[in-house]
């Protein structure tokens, strides 16, 4: 089963004064450790991440987590296709709670069937069949 996790995710594993670093640092630790496997982001999620954590934890971090992603055996980046990127403009269209990469992961669960979804932002609880996990589920 393929689990897609958030851009919050990955920046609040990796910044200490993020409200959710706690739960952020467990999912990516059972990322790393092979608990939880086949692990997708988008190049959207990685464009996030990477530019989020340059801006506000410095360059040396970004790298350091850009690397890591493109190094990680147990992280698949998906490329957005053009059907992908007009199904994500229609999303964005009907989901005032959605960022335009928000709406793109939206199109990505559905076409892919990913049950397992890790966020932090609630503007996903608005859409229909989206299920947001915060944690990691029990075992």
């Amino acid at each position: 089963m393929s689990s897609l996790i958030d851009s919050g995710v990955w920046i609040a594993a990796f910044n200490k004064k993020d409200a959710h670093h706690v739960q952020g640092k467990a999912i990516i630790s059972a990322v790393t450790d092979g608990k939880l496997a086949n692990v997708l982001i988008t190049d959207y999620i990685f464009n996030e991440v990477v530019t989020y954590t340059r801006k506000k934890l410095g360059s040396e971090v970004s790298l350091k987590i850009a690397t890591a992603l493109l190094d990680s055996g147990h992280v698949k980046i998906i490329m957005v296709e053009e059907s992908a990127f007009m199904s994500s403009f229609h999303i964005f269209q009907k989901y005032d709670l959605l960022s335009f990469t928000d709406a793109n992961i939206v199109v990505v669960i559905k076409n892919l069937g990913i049950k397992h979804f890790f966020s932090f932002d609630s503007g996903f609880d608005s859409v229909k069949d989206i299920l947001r996990l915060e944690s990691l589920p029990d075992p």
